[in-house]
């Protein structure tokens, strides 16, 4: 019970901070698929070529085993990003937040373009996650001390990732992407209550689990 009340009071601080949804859950209603690795592996341009995606991340079994020691799960809602007007215009966006699917259709020549994208969208991703963090260590000193985030896609710390030595340049920070680890965000959110959409019309709303225990 002094467990589950210092989740409550993690997800009341969530809140505050401006996060527009937060809801504790059962870990064991974290729905985990293999589909979802199979869509990282069909549909993804970035396949391959991040330490934090796969096929460098624990397979989905594993995964299955380390969420059956957490005893809790946030799913947190995150506000979409406001878009600068320059960038804004640059790419012909809504200024609605960042646009993924839009942007993966208007750039499909990924080798001309992924260095002037990555450098104009890398700082949302850097600036959400920290804060992510930040919730992660508030969770550690509450006492849930294998507390441990995802964010929904892939990493952007650096704009192009050491997979060729196999060592991540930023191992404290960094996180897997929770469909990496086979997690259905559609289905998580239902489970906890928060209305999630994603469709060719509308901007991808940015979603996080932290897990806790």
């Amino acid at each position: 019970m002094e467990k589950m009340d210092k989740c409550k009071d993690l997800e009341k601080m969530v809140l505050e901070k401006g996060y527009p949804e937060a809801k504790v859950i059962p870990a064991d209603k974290v729905v985990v698929e293999d589909r979802v690795r199979l869509k990282c592996m069909v549909g993804c341009p970035h396949y391959g070529q991040g330490l934090r995606c796969p096929p460098y991340t624990p397979d989905i079994d594993e995964f299955r085993k380390m969420l059956n020691d957490y005893k809790f799960a946030m799913v947190i809602k995150i506000k979409p990003q406001k878009i600068p007007e320059e960038v804004m215009a640059k790419y012909k966006l809504e200024n609605n937040g960042i646009e993924h699917v839009k942007l993966r259709d208007q750039y499909k020549d990924a080798d001309k373009t992924s260095s002037s994208v990555w450098s104009d969208f890398a700082g949302y991703y850097k600036e959400s996650l920290m804060d992510l963090l930040d919730l992660e260590s508030v969770a550690f000193s509450l006492g849930y001390t294998f507390a441990t985030v995802f964010f929904a896609g892939r990493c952007m710390l650096c704009e192009k990732c050491n997979v060729k030595e196999g060592i991540c340049r930023n191992p404290i920070i960094s996180r897997f992407s929770a469909e990496a680890m086979g997690i259905n965000l559609l289905k998580t959110a239902k489970n906890a209550g928060i209305d999630l959409k994603f469709d060719l019309d509308s901007t991808p709303t940015p979603m996080a689990i932290l897990l806790v225990d």
